[in-house]
């Protein structure tokens, strides 16, 4: 099957699969994942592995509008009253799902080497799937917006706790106990905190510069068909340049929105229009993310994929509820913001590949370990999101229905 009917099957399967799952009451992230693992080469195979690679280029561009919409979360406004908070709340939960999956693997007798890789990817939590809940029920309340902060610094935090590992391995395996203070300094800086600081503040910085020129343009375009053709520009160029640099998509495409929704006064307008413009992208990303999924790995994972899952879940429960104690947030918040942080998908699988590049010693039992896992999460990750959202009173999925159709601004 050529890319062009492989994309329409996508979709009209994915539009399909929306209004099954209704009858079931679980999310539409969920069934258009399901479309693809039926399609995916895992069942049916009617998209093929070279399908995937050839419409690799839409899910990037959906993701970037995904973590757009999700840099809006950083308006100077809100931050001056939350930052510091969700900061700490992200912190908490981050470090305990990275320690219990740590602890774990060393407990099974694993490489420190493989233990601290797992326990780096275990801090992602899923922006994509989880936003798109959210934007389901069109939820709002203290555990939303607790919920969208944490998973816009969330993986920040993983992007980084991955560079400082990947780093410490390097500088552990070339280390010669010799060399001089300068040398050893130097080492770390190339391989430690460069990296990170390019990373980090280099796609910021490029995320900056794209946002300004949308904010700049946004001015003058007045056209609901501009407004996207703007946006979408955008992102293509904020994306594609991350790839030429070897930046981060992830982090420029927050950046971009964050810029927005602070610079531009038009910026509630931009981020409307892209709510009711992007469902086919969407569509697209989670259903081709559906048929990535290798079913045959679950059964492969073993032990110590019993402790990735079991240990990443148990550590974000028990940071957000302890996080959010401490900080005497609502009590819904303390009750039900664990569930709403399972899901993994996105920064996970591109570190592993990264890792399986990198360190071939490693690789195949964290991509064993790793994928399978996401398999896993991916399923019961948006389920568990849409239980916290609806047992906390905020979800308001009617007033969804009306403003897709445009009935409620």
């Amino acid at each position: 099957m050529n890319e062009l009917s492989s994309l329409g099957l996508i979709l009209l399967l994915a539009l399909l699969a929306g209004h099954l799952v209704k009858f079931l009451r679980i999310p539409e992230v969920t069934g258009y994942i399901l479309a693809g693992i039926a399609l995916g080469p895992s069942v049916l195979g009617w998209v093929s592995h070279d399908n995937l690679v050839a419409l690799e280029v839409l899910s990037e561009v959906a993701l970037g509008l995904i973590l757009f919409s999700v840099g809006s979360v950083f308006q100077f406004t809100r931050l001056r009253r939350f930052g510091p908070r969700i900061l700490y709340l992200t912190l908490i939960e981050s470090t305990l799902a990275c320690l219990a999956v740590l602890l774990g693997a060393l407990a099974m007798g694993q490489p420190w080497q493989v233990a601290f890789l797992l326990g780096a990817i275990a801090i992602e939590t899923a922006p994509a799937s989880t936003l798109m809940v959210v934007r389901e029920l069109n939820s709002r309340g203290p555990v939303s917006d607790t919920l969208l902060g944490i998973i816009a610094i969330n993986n920040l935090f993983t992007l980084s706790a991955y560079t400082f590992v990947a780093a410490a391995i390097e500088l552990a395996g070339g280390f010669d106990s010799s060399a001089g203070f300068l040398s050893v300094g130097y080492a770390v800086f190339q391989n430690m905190v460069f990296p990170l600081v390019w990373q980090l503040a280099g796609s910021a910085a490029l995320g900056y510069l794209v946002g300004l020129l949308v904010a700049g343009w946004a001015t003058k375009v007045t056209e609901h068909g501009e407004m996207l053709m703007l946006l979408a520009g955008s992102i293509m160029l904020a994306v594609g340049a991350s790839r030429i640099l070897d930046l981060s998509p992830l982090v420029a495409s927050l950046a971009v929105g964050a810029t927005m929704v602070n610079l531009s006064q038009r910026s509630r307008g931009i981020f409307s229009a892209l709510t009711r413009t992007d469902p086919p992208f969407y569509a697209i990303f989670f259903v081709l993310a559906g048929a990535d999924l290798n079913l045959s790995l679950v059964g492969t994972m073993g032990t110590l994929g019993a402790i990735y899952v079991i240990g990443r879940a148990a550590g974000k429960f028990a940071g957000a509820s302890i996080g959010a104690r401490r900080l005497n947030l609502d009590p819904m918040v303390q009750r039900w913001l664990g569930f709403a942080l399972l899901a993994q998908a996105g920064l996970a699988v591109g570190i592993t590949l990264a890792i399986g590049r990198r360190f071939p010693d490693f690789g195949p039992t964290i991509t064993t370990v790793v994928l399978s896992s996401v398999v896993i999460y991916e399923m019961i990750g948006p389920i568990s999101a849409r239980f916290a959202l609806m047992r906390s009173g905020e979800s308001r999925p009617q007033e969804a229905a009306a403003m897709a159709t445009g009935l409620v601004d």
